[in-house]
């Protein structure tokens, strides 16, 4: 990296350090909460009894339909749902705070008086909310293969490593959909209103659209079925479903950097 970019970069990360705490904090909290639970619910057979009452369905919709063994449990209570939806809405504040935020508030005029391109002070911003996502999926996943071997459940290492990986570039792709619509200038608000809800309705695709055969096909357009369709805590890594994560979210951050470059910054 050269002096100013470095700069650049040591800014943003010093920038989102107290919330990049936080969010590491909670979600390790949370992983640490959902696997330290198991040995008392297997023990007291309340998983089979909440499996039961549940109709098939719905428990394939939650991602609980194996919830009674362990790497189901593990799926059902934290990677299904819970942590792919908030890594995914803390890429999403985390882009637009330092960038469409922070061209809205007037904090980037200095950085743009630095002797480096327009398109690299966005981007080296959307960097530092990547290196934010890996720091704490790192920490996340530390935390579950820990706690899998600490309680010996019967659970893949290597499908915790995979499970992690897919629901942190689901986050990452995200965090590309927010920082395109800032890029193209349509501000902060707007930013964080269409990539959360491109979160929740990719989530909808991906967990109700397999319910109905007419709806079926549509769950292939969601980011979460490429990311967790194929069960990488079971299966290992979908490939096919990261290299579609990867593309899109190259894509998104290729254009929201082609459009920033040509249009004028906001002033405060």
């Amino acid at each position: 990296m050269s002096s100013p970019t470095s700069e650049i970069f040591r800014r943003g990360v010093q920038i989102q350090r107290r919330t990049l705490m936080a969010w590491s904090a909670a979600l390790v909290v949370l992983a640490l909460s959902v696997v330290g639970a198991w040995p008392s619910m297997e023990s007291s057979g309340a998983l089979e009894d909440f499996a039961s009452g549940v109709s098939p369905e719905v428990s394939s919709a939650l991602g609980i339909d194996q919830i009674s063994s362990a790497s189901g449990y593990l799926k059902g209570n934290l990677y299904a749902v819970l942590l792919p939806l908030l890594l995914g809405l803390m890429a999403v504040t985390a882009t637009t705070a330092l960038t469409g935020g922070d061209e809205e508030a007037g904090r980037l005029e200095l950085l743009l008086a630095l002797p480096v391109a327009r398109r690299r002070v966005f981007l080296v911003r959307f960097l530092c909310v990547a290196f934010g996502l890996a720091l704490t999926s790192v920490l996340v996943w530390l935390s579950v293969y820990g706690s899998v071997l600490a309680y010996d459940m019967d659970v893949s290492t290597g499908g915790v490593a995979a499970v992690t990986l897919t629901v942190a570039l689901l986050a990452v792709l995200h965090a590309g959909i927010a920082y395109a619509v800032v890029g193209f200038g349509l501000g902060r608000g707007p930013a964080l209103g269409v990539a959360a809800g491109v979160l929740v309705v990719g989530y909808l695709l991906h967990a109700i659209a397999p319910l109905s055969d007419a709806l079926e096909p549509l769950a292939n357009l969601s980011p979460w079925e490429w990311a967790l369709g194929g069960d990488p805590l079971v299966s290992g890594v979908p490939w096919g479903g990261v290299a579609l994560l990867a593309a899109v979210s190259a894509a998104a951050v290729a254009a929201g950097t082609y459009a920033v470059d040509r249009r004028d910054i906001k002033n405060a």
